[in-house]
This record gives C-alpha cells, structure tokens and sequence, in this order.
C-alpha cells in the first residue's frame, strides 16, 4: 500500500509541473517557518523605511531586485528547463543514479548551510533564499542554474562591504583619505587628521571632527557597481579585453563618485557647519544620526 501510494505521489509530482512548484513552495514555506524564524520575526522591520534607508541596507534590497528582474527576463529559459527536467522519473528507473547525481547532495547541502548559518540580519533574506534554491535545485535540478548564479550575486553585494569593514577597514579607508586629505589641501582649506579622524574649525568658528573610514570609500557602492557588471556578463558577454576594460573603467567611476561627494560633504560643513555638514550627511549616504552626540562621535559611511 505504502509503495503504491509512493508511486502515485511520484506520478503525480512528474506528471505537471505545477505540481512540482506547488510542492517546491510548501516546502520551501514549511522549511522557513520551522527553521527560519528570525526571518519572520524581522521581516517587517527589513521592510521599514529606516532599516532600508540605514547603512548598507538599500544596496542589497536594490541588487535583489534587479536580479528578480533578470530571473523574471531568463524566465523562459528556466521554464524550459523545468518542464524538460523529469525529477522523479530517474528515481523511479534507477534510484542510484538519482541519489549519486550532483544536483541532490547540492541542494541538501544550501538546505543545511543555510539553517545552520549563523543567524544576522544583513543575512537572513540570503537564508531563506538559500534554503528555497536547495530544495528547487532538488526538485528541477539543472533548471536551478540561473538562480544559482544570480542568489550569487547577491550574496556578493550583501557580503563585499562587510567584508572591506571587517578585514580591510584600515587599508580601504586610506583610499578615500589620503587623495581627500590631499586635495582638500590644493583647495587651500586648512584641515588636519589624526589616523582616520579629521577636524578643523568651519567658517562660522565651530570645531569639526568626524572620520573618515572604510565605507566612506564606498564599498556598498562598489558591490553593487561589481553586481551590476556581473548581471550585464550574464546577459551580453564581452570579449577578455573589452569586459576588462569596461570593468576597470567602472570601478575608477565608482570610486571617483565617492571621492567626490567626501569633498562635498566636508566643503559643506567647513562653509556652513557641523549641522549643515550631517543635514547632507543624511541625503548623501542614506544614513540618519540620531542626535548631535551621536554625530560628533559618527563616522561617514555609504
């Protein structure tokens, strides 16, 4: 009885492929809730103005979303694939060689890597993507190729600024420092640093003291420039050559927009002082200060 119910059910999975995706999404919903529930339970607050205009945090929203773009633009393609690919009929002729092939021991493996990941806020969108990429790529196996790739992507542009700031805080932020120290200097503006702090007197007599770090090299601008390059390969690959140069070109782009708005911001506030200085502080880099103490003791940050 047991065995014919099992092939019923596996007729039944192979013989739609809607089937499949409504059994891919309990699931994958089922997984979540069970395993995953920091993500519920922070959902909405992932979702609020303030977390999503807060540091680091509208980039990866902005990534996510172009990546579902370009899913939604391939969807013929992995409609494709899913339809050609016949999950369970491989485990009704042979159960070996459905059990030894790549696409199982892969998806079991995102399953548990991502329930066993430790739990963070800047990740939990990734986890439970990551849980529901291993239980499709079980179900549609080489259909799970382009999501794959792009669920890459935007871990890429989760993890590149958190990275600069956990192992390379020191040596990026000199890359916004030094030319911004030394060009402020040919400007004639009189401001010093100690390390990565920077003060001087404004115009209007008022001390001003902020620092300059990693992020204000912008990193988070940079993974997203890095994001948006490898979505553009994906879709119209270029030459060695050309993709080279089209990259080197892009990362010089994106760091010289960074470069600028520090000279900005610190030219607003030797001119028009400290408040002015975090009013543009606010609208340039997407990051609100709660109150003047927390600004005197902020950092400039993407």
């Amino acid at each position: 009885m047991n065995s014919r119910r099992i092939k019923n059910f596996i007729n039944w999975l192979d013989g739609s492929t809607f089937n499949k995706i409504l059994l891919w999404l309990v699931l994958s919903l089922t997984l979540s809730v069970t395993f995953l529930r920091d993500f519920w339970a922070n959902l909405p607050s992932m979702l609020s103005p303030d977390w999503i205009l807060g540091q680091h945090h509208a980039s990866p929203w902005a990534v996510l979303v172009l990546c579902l773009i370009f899913l939604w633009l391939k969807r013929k393609e992995v409609w494709q694939r899913m339809n050609e690919n016949k999950a369970f009929q491989s485990l009704r002729a042979a159960p070996a060689y459905y059990l030894l092939n790549f696409e199982l021991p892969l998806g079991i493996a995102m399953v548990v890597v991502a329930i066993i990941m430790p739990s963070s806020r800047d990740f939990l969108v990734f986890q439970v993507l990551l849980a529901s990429l291993g239980i499709f790529t079980i179900i549609f196996r080489k259909a799970a190729i382009i999501p794959t790739i792009l669920l890459a992507v935007y871990c890429f542009a989760i993890s590149f600024p958190l990275l600069i700031e956990r192992f390379a805080e020191h040596a990026y932020s000199k890359v916004a420092l030094v030319p911004t120290m030394g060009s402020m200097t040919l400007l004639g503006y009189p401001l010093q640093n100690q390390g990565q702090w920077v003060h001087f007197t404004s115009a209007t007599s008022e001390p001003i003291r902020v620092a300059i770090t990693a992020g204000c090299a912008g990193p988070a601008t940079m993974g997203v420039f890095i994001a948006l390059f490898a979505l553009m390969m994906l879709d119209m690959p270029l030459g060695p050559k050309k993709a080279a140069g089209l990259f080197l070109f892009g990362v010089a782009g994106t760091w010289v927009q960074s470069f600028i708005r520090l000279i900005v911001l610190l030219l607003i506030g030797y001119h028009l002082g400290e408040d002015a200085l975090w009013t543009a502080h606010f609208w340039v880099t997407i990051q609100a200060q709660s109150s003047k103490g927390t600004k005197a003791q902020s950092r400039f940050a993407y």
